[in-house]
Order: structure tokens, then sequence, then C-alpha cells
């Protein structure tokens, strides 16, 4: 189980989650039985350019020190076919995995494009 340090957007009664693995790139975050979210890790978003700060205290609460210290997903709103699946990126959901604490942050500097369909993404 993870802790949730920083509120996940909609799930904000939630104090802890599981993370499931469904390939190198997407995963669940499984609340409870009845509710999970599909995430999709920053690896997959190779040609969207990823360039804002993150607040110190988010740093500090998910006890990040370095880029090695966590992993970047963002949530996947999914449609069918699922190349036209939405990803949110302006709201990254940051894992450390070491310390088992997770955390979203609302990134409050402009990214371009702020919502996209997967295929967009993959092309960006």
């Amino acid at each position: 189980m993870y802790k949730i340090v920083l509120p996940i957007l909609g799930f904000e009664n939630f104090q802890s989650l599981s993370v499931e693995k469904i390939d190198e790139f997407f995963s669940f975050l499984v609340f409870d039985k009845n509710t999970k979210v599909t995430v999709v890790n920053i690896n997959v978003l190779n040609k969207v350019s990823f360039d804002f700060q993150i607040d110190s205290d988010v740093l500090e609460k998910l006890k990040i020190k370095s880029k090695e210290d966590f992993y970047t997903y963002f949530t996947v709103v999914s449609q069918n076919p699922i190349e036209h699946s939405i990803i949110n990126l302006v709201s990254p959901i940051f894992i450390n995995e070491k310390e088992k604490l997770v955390g979203q942050y609302v990134t409050s500097e402009k990214v371009e494009p702020y919502l996209a369909s997967i295929d967009k993404c993959v092309t960006l």
C-alpha cells in the first residue's frame, strides 16, 4: 500500500491506495475494490516536452531528493478505441516507490497541450 500524502483530485477522502501495473507504461491506482483510475507513465509520452518546476513543499511531502526517487504518471480517461483516450498533462501523479508515497501535483505553469489523446501524445 502507498500512503497518499498529497490528495488525488476527485479522491480526496482516500488515505492510501495500491498500484496495479498493467504493463511498462500503464497502471491502475486502486483505491478500493470498486474504485480505480488508469494512469500512464511519462515515459510513453516521449514526444511531449515537460518543463515545470515542482514546489519544494511537494518534494518534501513526497520525500523526493532527486529524479531517481520518483515516477511520474498522468491520469487517463479511457475511450474506445484506446488511442483516443484523454491524458491530463497538467496534474501529474508522483509515486515515490522507495518510501511508498503518492501525491498529485497541479502545476500553476502553462502546459501545452494540457489535455491530449494518447495517439496525439505519441506524435507531438
